[in-house]
């Protein structure tokens, strides 16, 4: 007879607040003197989608400080970055 394992516990999700990230994301672009191209083949992703985290900042001052006060790793989300674009274009 084969021993049974126990499956190994999945780690738990962590979400991130998407303005805190975003303003990482610029703050990196900023200090290592790189472009958005650049950033995106560091973290590979496309450019397209470092432009979508970016053009959070774009967001109402209000808006942002509101969901930075959010603090940061949620164990569930609380906002996500599709709501924060709709905010944006309606703004």
């Amino acid at each position: 007879m084969l021993p049974s394992r126990s499956p190994k516990p999945k780690p738990e999700k962590v979400f991130r607040n998407p303005v805190i990230y975003a303003k990482e994301l610029a703050r990196r672009m900023i200090e290592a003197g790189i472009s958005q191209a650049e950033l995106a083949r560091r973290l590979g992703v496309s450019r397209a989608r470092v432009c979508q985290w970016l053009r959070l900042l774009e967001l109402p001052e209000d808006t942002l400080r509101e969901v930075e006060d959010l603090g940061d790793y949620w164990n569930r989300q609380v906002t996500s970055e599709k709501r924060l674009r709709g905010i944006r274009r309606t703004s």
